[in-house]
């Protein structure tokens, strides 16, 4: 990472510390283009993120620049099974073949949210955090807007598209990434 960046790996209890701060973060993000999300979805991110961190094994980095976050990525270990009862779980486990469910389980790990702050993207900060958070995962899975930077950046890094579905009338793709 680069010179005046400051990374914190943190766990489930440090990411809730840094849960104000995330939320500005997390606003900024995914706000604007190609998101666009609406104001109940932004305001309810402490709720997303109680409910993410309570997941056990919870993990992530926090990456400070001048004592503001520039970025965070966390997740967690996948299941044993694909996770349902939310319509972000139900929309995904009907997009998927049984095959590219197998690669959603264990032992992959769960990229809940990578996300960089406006003003310091396009400078490696997301590929660095990426990097790191799967360097000893022996695979891995995230989804994103089809229609983000971000999606150029996980082909880049060999990430494979697997799937598209919407949740909320919202278009979602799903990488994996495998060792």
């Amino acid at each position: 990472m680069s010179v005046g960046f400051t990374v914190h790996t943190v766990g489930a209890p440090e990411l809730l510390g840094y849960a104000d701060r995330l939320h500005v973060l997390y606003r900024r993000c995914f706000g604007g283009p190609p998101w666009h999300e609406p104001a109940e979805l932004l305001d309810g991110f402490r709720a997303k993120l109680d409910r993410h961190l309570a997941n056990e094994g919870a993990r992530g980095l926090v990456v400070l620049a001048a004592g503001r976050v520039a970025g965070a990525i966390y997740g967690w270990p996948a299941g044993t099974e694909l996770a349902a009862g939310s319509p972000f779980d139900d929309a995904l486990a009907a997009a998927v073949s049984p095959q590219v469910a197998r690669r959603l389980v264990a032992p992959a790990v769960t990229v809940a949210e990578l996300m960089v702050d406006p003003g310091h993207q396009r400078r490696g900060l997301g590929r660095a955090m990426l990097g790191r958070f799967v360097e000893e995962a022996p695979a891995a899975w995230l989804c994103t807007h089809p229609d983000a930077p971000a999606a150029a950046l996980y082909r880049q890094e060999g990430w494979r598209q697997e799937a598209s579905f919407e949740v909320r009338d919202a278009p979602l793709v799903l990488f994996t990434w495998r060792r």
